[in-house]
């Protein structure tokens, strides 16, 4: 394949559970290099969709600086893209304005005119911005700035593609009353478009945002799902703990305007929570793309999980679902093979009403 994506979330990284975390970490590195090899894929590129920390405080991403630092150094990685969580907010300097714009969006239907007014305000913005400033600080040191309307974008030359991994922030609004609910906002949607879209060579873009689509704030779904959408290639989301990839709705049921196929959509799973939610087991996916004349031809996702009770890594090569591979035809971009897409009953409930045009 001509390009491999390792993609990570929701580490939840802090100090008490750090020794049975390394434990866990350290076996993931050996296993990644070995599975790269053995799929003979190319060098990675890494992806980390959020929750880094635990709480979002300075001394835990001095922890998330080692393991991405090692992890990065142990694959010889291309590049490492991180987009931050509800977890990185740090609530010793989370801004009142962050928690009081949240509320207002989830109780007032009016909220995010409101928001979007406070956002367009520079230090209102930096205000909302500051209760993740540890973050941002972690950004810094490795050589991240991030644009003013908080997201940034990466861009590598790939079979004369140019290829973005776009960062979006969907964690800037935290509110401990509604602490599922993420939020990024048409200004960053847009501003984010807009830096991918006036390049000459043509391109290809995967989008990392916290948040997926039913845990975005109802009144602001819609309008994400559809900027989202229009850009993207491939989106990776965290927060679920848990593993799925979609793929089986069509460019045009997405109201989708970018020239290619809708794109592939994947969460990954923890790798490690044991203190939080024990039932969850460990688990990363691998994204692999082949490019032809410009254009995707095929991409695979493997998933692959952790087994406690053996202390491996896994994927069960038996079930005809994995990896799970999209075929991209020359025809209209609409047409597919796929096989094995994991879609929730919530993904299928809320693009049925989109379909319907009732929104969220």
């Amino acid at each position: 394949m001509d390009f491999c994506l390792i993609h990570l979330s929701d580490f939840h990284l802090r100090a008490s559970t750090q020794p049975e975390t390394d434990k866990v970490l350290c076996s993931l590195a050996t296993d990644l290099k070995t599975r790269i090899e053995s799929l003979d894929l190319p060098a990675p590129h890494i992806a980390l969709s959020g929750d880094l920390a635990y709480g979002g405080r300075e001394e835990e991403y001095q922890i998330v600086d080692t393991f991405a630092d090692a992890l990065a150094e142990s694959l010889h990685a291309r590049s490492t893209t991180f987009c931050g969580g509800n977890h990185d907010v740090n609530w010793g300097t989370l801004s009142p304005i962050s928690t009081e714009m949240m509320n207002e969006m989830v109780e007032k239907r009016g909220g995010v005119t409101a928001t979007e007014s406070r956002y367009a305000v520079v230090s209102d913005r930096e205000a909302m911005k500051a209760g993740m400033g540890p973050y941002y600080s972690f950004l810094e040191r490795h050589g991240v700035k991030s644009e003013p309307d908080l997201y940034y974008v990466r861009s590598h030359t790939v079979a004369n593609l140019r290829l973005n991994l776009i960062s979006l922030n969907s964690a800037f609004l935290f509110s401990r009353k509604y602490n599922y609910h993420g939020y990024v906002g048409t200004p960053q949607l847009r501003a984010a478009e807009s830096g991918v879209s006036g390049q000459r060579e043509p391109s290809f873009n995967i989008t990392l945002v916290h948040h997926p689509l039913e845990a975005i704030v109802p009144a602001s779904q819609e309008e994400t799902k559809r900027r989202l959408f229009a850009f993207s290639d491939v989106i990776l989301n965290g927060h679920v703990h848990s593993p799925r990839v979609s793929v089986e709705y069509t460019a045009r049921m997405l109201g989708r305007s970018r020239e290619g196929p809708p794109p592939v959509i994947s969460c990954a799973r923890c790798v490690f929570d044991e203190a939080n939610d024990p039932a969850v087991s460990s688990g990363y996916s691998i994204v692999g793309i082949d490019f032809e004349y410009e254009k995707v031809a095929a991409i695979k996702v493997w998933e692959v999980e952790f087994d406690k009770g053996g202390g491996r890594w896994y994927y069960d090569e038996k079930k005809q679902t994995y990896p799970m591979v999209v075929r991209m035809s020359s025809g209209s971009g609409d047409d597919f093979d796929r096989v094995g897409p994991k879609v929730t009953d919530a993904e299928r409930n809320l693009l049925g009403r989109w379909r319907q045009g009732k929104g969220e």
